[in-house]
């Protein structure tokens, strides 16, 4: 009886062992086709959302393709209308330069740069001379050193703040100078822009106008500056009055030439 009670507790043993045995293996074999599903189903979401990830990627390529398409075709247009613009600026830089140019030239604007000053004085000894008008500073003498300035290149020039331009007259009215219809008394201030030494050296050169207006003690000064400033000109051209400033002692009358 004892060892059929034995065969017995066996006999339970073995059946639980196996039971749990099998519970094991239906469970897992439960789990393992449950993982299998979810992979699989995982698996075609993956494979799905990469397929729109291609596409996506392959329309993103078609647009950034016509978009630098039409960039390098905005582009082509702007440097094409830059081209343009730079050449019309270029012509209305260079109509502007040769306008300042011309009003340079006529008088119209004020103007500085390196230059001379000449300054001119009646002789303090003039009432001394036998006659007195070799002392005294006249029209004539004007002209020829202003006529020296331009024969040397002066871009510009201003007596007594006066400017010369075409149409300037320096002429002598009674015992006063007038330029530009306004009269001028002694001291004479020559100012002209150009190159100060070249100047400079035309008005010293031996024998010349300088030399000659020293002889008759007539007061020069000559100074050279890096900057000489000369005002427009004020007034209105007319052709009644104007002479030529290379004119000889004789009087004639004529165009002003530079």
């Amino acid at each position: 009886m004892t060892k059929s009670l034995k065969v017995r507790r066996i006999h339970v043993y073995l059946s639980s062992v196996l039971l749990m045995f099998g519970f094991i293996v239906a469970y897992s074999v439960q789990v393992t086709d449950r993982n299998n599903h979810e992979v699989g189903d995982r698996s075609d979401s993956e494979w799905k959302q990469k397929v729109r990830l291609n596409e996506k990627i392959i329309h993103e390529k078609e647009t950034n393709e016509m978009l630098q398409e039409r960039l390098q075709k905005l582009r082509t247009e702007v440097n094409t209308k830059e081209k343009d613009l730079s050449e019309r600026q270029a012509i209305s830089q260079q109509v502007v330069h040769e306008l300042e140019m011309l009003r340079m030239q006529a008088g119209l604007t004020p103007v500085f740069g390196q230059g001379v000053t000449v300054t001119l004085e009646d002789s303090k000894t003039a009432r001394d001379f036998q006659n007195i008008a070799d002392g005294i500073v006249h029209d004539q003498n004007l002209r020829d050193v202003v006529n020296e300035l331009f024969a040397a290149g002066a871009e510009g020039i201003a007596i007594n703040d006066q400017r010369l331009v075409s149409g300037s007259s320096v002429r002598c009215v009674g015992p006063t100078i007038i330029v530009n219809d306004i009269k001028l008394a002694p001291p004479f201030v020559i100012r002209a822009i150009g190159e100060k030494e070249t100047l400079v050296a035309a008005l010293k050169m031996p024998g010349g106008i300088i030399d000659g207006l020293k002889q008759r003690t007539i007061g020069v000064t000559i100074s050279d500056s890096n900057r000489i400033e000369l005002p427009a000109y004020v007034g209105e051209n007319n052709d009644k009055k104007v002479i030529n400033l290379r004119e000889e002692s004789n009087g004639g009358e004529g165009k002003n030439e530079k």
